[in-house]
């Protein structure tokens, strides 16, 4: 969905309007969205929500933006209207182009922190031109004014008429170079990506131009990624620190100070750059947490399983399920494993499979957060803190269970949009908004550490013989 949340000076959230916005998928591997309808839901809710402070007689002081990191789109700058689609970060059918990279794979991760997927920009800038000559000529013509981008670039343009992209998105392109904060042009060459057709690369915390509504002239002041958001929002925002955010994907950021940590199976990314500042984070994603169960209501065509899984679940199952929806991600990096169940689900009720699914997104922080101790990047909090729409109650526990230290909820639920706002409100000099950890409730674990082992032997057991399968 889009959504747009109001915040005052304290802190508290005074108007809030959310809009569906449909993800297709044509053919297995494909994920894309309508431009005109991201664009179309974007208007709703900002329009909705800015009325709702309009009738309070209350003047909005800024404006904050955070969005998908890995979706991209051809848009045509002269006729003013999209080439492609917006190939969302579930979208995986760049595969090839990954493998042709071959043994620059390391060399690609060194530069930009990001082991190369097929959810980035430059190998589906590859792959749309690979498919449409005509796109192809269109690209080569400096006059066609040709643009590749990602949908934070198409939203800025549409909300202000600039043409921008800030440093926590182009580092999901494979064509950045995160210790230099620039356009790398060996990678650049590689992809066969004009540096013409990108859009103007600047900070996060950046005059992005106006927005205007009725009498208005709105700054935009802030534009980053959603997960980088979400940890800033959660309370993760001093190094050392790390923050769960579980969504339709999942986040494990650790906060990494002013370098970046380049680390075996995991992304270092910007949190958060300015003129005079910038932060790094540590991450490892997971492509499917709301997304696989979307995937069982669509395998049962039973579509209230996204919203009540937590009360259909079992409390416990021996089935493991590996989430192959959207591929594997951190710290495998396996986009062609399938979804499959070990033993096989036959037998098994709906409420164990859902048990399974969400045992597999608690494995996979703990694989994640096991990476993360290794080396110079450690997670030193010794607190993890969580939020998201699908941090709900069982898998909180479980997670608590598989990892045998607490978690804490944070009680603010939007806190991606939150994190935007405590970026803004930086800017704008406000001192009494809260941007501290703001938990809710905490889970303890209540298995024994014998009781985790096993859990883990089985999911090692399952894993080990789905990536080992070819």
């Amino acid at each position: 969905s889009s959504r747009a949340v109001a915040f005052d000076r304290s802190g508290r959230i005074v108007a809030f309007h959310t809009h569906a916005v449909q993800t297709l998928r044509p053919q297995p591997g494909h994920a894309e969205m309508d431009p005109a309808q991201v664009l179309a839901a974007a208007d709703v809710v900002l329009h909705r929500t800015l009325s709702d402070i309009a009738r309070e007689q209350v003047r909005p002081a800024a404006l904050g933006l955070s969005v998908q990191r890995s979706s991209f789109l051809f848009w045509d700058e002269g006729r003013q209207q999209s080439l492609t689609p917006i190939l969302t970060w579930q979208d995986t059918r760049a595969t090839a182009e990954v493998e042709r990279l071959g043994n620059r794979v390391d060399e690609i991760a060194q530069v930009t922190g990001v082991l190369p997927g097929p959810y980035y920009g430059g190998p589906k800038f590859a792959h749309l031109l690979a498919q449409d000559t005509e796109l192809q000529d269109a690209v080569k013509n400096p006059g066609k004014q040709i643009k590749f981008m990602p949908l934070e670039s198409l939203l800025i343009r549409h909300l202000t008429g600039g043409l921008f992209i800030d440093e926590t998105i182009a580092g999901r392109t494979l064509l950045f170079d995160i210790h230099r904060r620039r356009w790398s042009d060996d990678l650049l060459a590689l992809f066969a990506v004009p540096d013409r057709v990108l859009p103007e690369l600047v900070p996060s915390g950046f005059d992005y131009g106006r927005f205007r509504w009725q009498d208005c002239a709105i700054p935009l002041l802030v534009a980053m990624g959603d997960q980088q958001a979400a940890m800033t929002g959660l309370g993760a925002g001093a190094e050392g620190a790390a923050a769960i955010n579980l969504g339709t994907s999942g986040s494990v950021a650790l906060h990494t100070g002013d370098r970046p940590r380049i680390t075996r199976g995991l992304l270092a990314n910007v949190a958060f750059s300015a003129a005079d500042q910038v932060e790094y984070l540590l991450e490892g994603t997971i492509n499917a947490v709301g997304a696989l169960f979307a995937w069982f209501a669509e395998q049962w065509d039973e579509r209230d399983v996204v919203r009540r899984w937590p009360e259909i679940t079992v409390d416990e199952t021996d089935l493991v399920l590996i989430p192959g929806v959207n591929g594997l991600a951190a710290p495998y990096w396996r986009p062609d494993i399938p979804t499959t169940f070990s033993p096989d689900r036959k037998g098994y009720s709906r409420a164990e499979q859902l048990r399974a699914g969400m045992e597999s997104v608690g494995f996979l922080v703990h694989d994640i957060l096991a990476a993360m101790t290794v080396g110079s990047a450690r997670l030193d909090s010794g607190e993890i803190h969580i939020g998201g729409g699908m941090a709900q109650a069982p898998l909180l526990q479980f997670l608590a269970d598989i990892l045998q230290q607490p978690v804490h909820l944070h009680r603010v639920r939007e806190a991606t949009a939150r994190g935007v706002a405590i970026r803004l409100v930086l800017v704008l000099g406000w001192d009494d908004f809260p941007a501290g950890p703001q938990r809710e409730t905490t889970f303890e674990p209540i298995v024994s550490p014998d009781q985790q082992a096993v859990h883990l032997r089985r999911w090692q057991h399952a894993l080990k013989c789905a990536l080992d399968h070819k």
